[in-house]
């Protein structure tokens, strides 16, 4: 188990077979230079809803984004999109078999959702960032107090 969820996150998509293997994964970090990819925070309430027990259902809600060659030509532009639809194709996947990033102690995993299909943003004539928005739930058990 990871010290923390991002690092639990960068660990999953680590495993991803859909992310190109020579392309950097950064955390809250995307370069100019085409062909690199990044897992940001997106600022959000993270407590969804408190049990009387102590323990939550959370949220954590990031963006995964990239840096890809763009152009007036739509075959490069199209397969920037298709990369986004194989890696949304891969996240529903995760979910539905149960492979969940393996969170700190104390968290359990429901659920990783895309919630925006990937688009471009941020774009000039030679590289466009792309991303989608994403969010992951689970369980927060009470803290326990050790007095």
């Amino acid at each position: 188990m990871d010290e923390s969820i991002i690092k639990s996150l960068f660990r999953w998509f680590a495993d991803c077979e859909v992310l190109e293997v020579d392309n950097d994964l950064n955390v809250d970090y995307l370069g100019d230079d085409p062909e690199q990819y990044s897992i940001e925070v997106v600022p959000c309430k993270t407590v969804l809803k408190q049990y009387v027990d102590g323990s939550a259902k959370c949220q954590y809600l990031f963006v995964f984004a990239s840096r890809e060659n763009y152009s007036p030509d739509e075959s490069i532009n199209m397969a920037n999109l298709e990369f986004y639809e194989r890696l949304q194709e891969w996240i529903a996947e995760q979910n539905l078999n149960g492979r969940l990033p393996k969170l700190p102690e104390g968290l359990t995993p429901l659920s990783v959702k895309v919630l925006s299909s990937g688009y471009a943003i941020d774009n000039d004539t030679k590289s466009a960032r792309y991303q989608i928005q994403c969010q992951l739930k689970y369980i927060k058990m009470e803290v326990k107090n050790n007095e």
